[in-house]
């Protein structure tokens, strides 16, 4: 069965946030459940979410909210250097059912792109999985490149790796 989708209005805005709060822990929670379910051999690989606590001390979050509500988040957490280049992480990139199909992702993205260069990010990166098909359409239709591993991650059948030179 389908969630009944949310109507979208004028009333969008996306900014950042405390990683802490109530509404991010709940799209947080959201998140883990929604990747458990879509890949459920992710524990057994050591695949391990960031914590809010890391991202509070390491990161940014923001927030979509449409009429006041958390729908949509994004998140750029601190990287080393990658290819040489000053880099950041995306992380946390959700909508929430109700709020899909609307382009909230591509206003998130944009938001933390935007952050990113206000801070002199060279380079953005990322992992996303080959069962997210949307997902993967937003980087690639955002100017995101395919590309090898990088920093403490491996090369894994249901690891995609995407960077954006900035």
């Amino acid at each position: 069965m389908l969630a009944e989708r949310a109507p979208l209005t004028s009333d969008v805005t996306v900014a950042e946030e405390d990683p802490l709060s109530a509404d991010a822990i709940a799209l947080s929670d959201a998140m883990s459940e929604i990747v458990n379910r879509i890949y459920p051999e992710d524990a057994k690989n050591g695949i391990i979410p960031t914590t809010s606590e890391e991202l509070a001390r390491h990161g940014v979050l923001v927030i979509a909210r449409v009429n006041s509500k958390a729908a949509a988040c994004g998140a750029l957490m601190a990287h080393a250097p990658v290819d040489g280049l000053g880099a950041l992480e995306v992380k946390r990139m959700l909508v929430l059912p109700a709020y899909r199909g609307r382009g909230l992702s591509r206003l998130v993205l944009n938001s933390l792109e935007r952050i990113a260069r206000q801070r002199h990010t060279q380079k953005l990166v990322l992992m996303c999985g080959p069962r997210q098909p949307e997902a993967l359409r937003l980087y690639e239709t955002n100017g995101f490149d395919r590309r090898n591993a990088y920093g403490k991650h491996t090369e894994h059948p249901l690891s995609i790796f995407f960077e954006k030179t900035l």
